[in-house]
C-alpha cells in the first residue's frame, strides 16, 4: 500500500493492529466502519495471527474501500503500528486496539476539536468494560486547551489524567509524529 495522491488523502488514518483477535475483531471493525465521520482510511495490520483474524480483515476490506489490510509476520504491536504510520495518508492518526470499539461519533468529535482549535493532539475520555459492567474512567478532568508546557506540567503532576502512554484515546496530527521522528519501541511487546 502506497501513500495516496494529495487530492485523495483522507483526513484521518485509523490504525488497528490485530493478533489472534478473532473473538472480538468484528465488533472493533464494525465500530470503525460505522463512524459518523467518513473521511478516513482504516488500516488493519494482521501481525502474523494463527486464527481467522486475517480472513476477517479481508472480509472488511471487500465490504468497504476505506479498509486496507497489511498482512505480515509476527513482529509485535509496536512494529505493526510503525509500519502503518509509514503508510498512513491522513492528516491525523487515530489508534485502536483490536479489542476496542468506538462510539459512533468518536472520530467526528476528535476531528472537530482538532480542526476547531488547531490542536496537535486531542485526548478523549473512555469507558472500561468488564463483562456487562461499563465504567466511565473520567481520568480527564481538565477540559479545554493546553499549551505544550501546560500539557507537560499536567502529565508530570497527574499522569492518570491523560491515561499514561496509551495511544487509543487520542487523535494525533501526523505531521508532528513525522517531524519529531517518533516511533513505537519495537522491543516493547505485550502478552495476555
Amino acid at each position: 500500500m502506497k501513500r495516496k495522491e494529495l487530492s485523495d488523502m483522507p483526513l484521518v488514518s485509523l490504525i488497528i493492529p490485530a493478533y489472534n483477535a478473532e473473538k472480538y475483531l468484528r465488533r472493533c471493525l464494525n465500530s470503525a466502519m460505522e463512524q459518523t465521520f467518513r473521511d478516513m482510511e482504516i488500516i488493519v495490520i494482521n501481525d502474523g495471527s494463527t486464527d481467522t483474524t486475517l480472513q476477517i480483515c479481508r472480509e472488511y476490506e471487500q465490504m468497504d474501500e476505506r479498509f486496507h489490510v497489511i498482512d505480515k509476520a509476527n513482529t509485535g504491536v509496536s512494529d505493526s503500528r510503525n509500519q502503518a504510520i509509514r503508510m498512513a495518508a491522513g492528516k491525523y492518526l487515530q489508534f485502536m486496539d483490536s479489542d476496542d470499539w468506538l462510539t459512533r461519533d468518536a472520530t467526528e468529535s476528535l476531528v472537530y476539536a482538532a480542526e476547531k482549535y488547531d490542536c496537535d493532539m486531542v485526548i478523549a475520555d473512555f469507558y472500561r468494560v468488564d463483562g456487562a459492567v461499563f465504567t466511565e474512567k473520567q481520568h480527564i478532568r481538565k477540559r479545554g486547551l493546553l499549551t505544550r508546557q501546560e500539557y507537560a506540567e499536567n502529565m508530570m503532576r497527574d499522569p492518570a489524567d491523560f491515561y499514561y502512554g496509551v495511544l487509543w484515546n487520542k487523535l494525533y496530527r501526523r505531521r508532528i509524529i513525522e517531524e519529531q521522528q517518533l516511533e513505537m519501541d519495537r522491543d516493547l511487546r505485550c502478552a495476555r
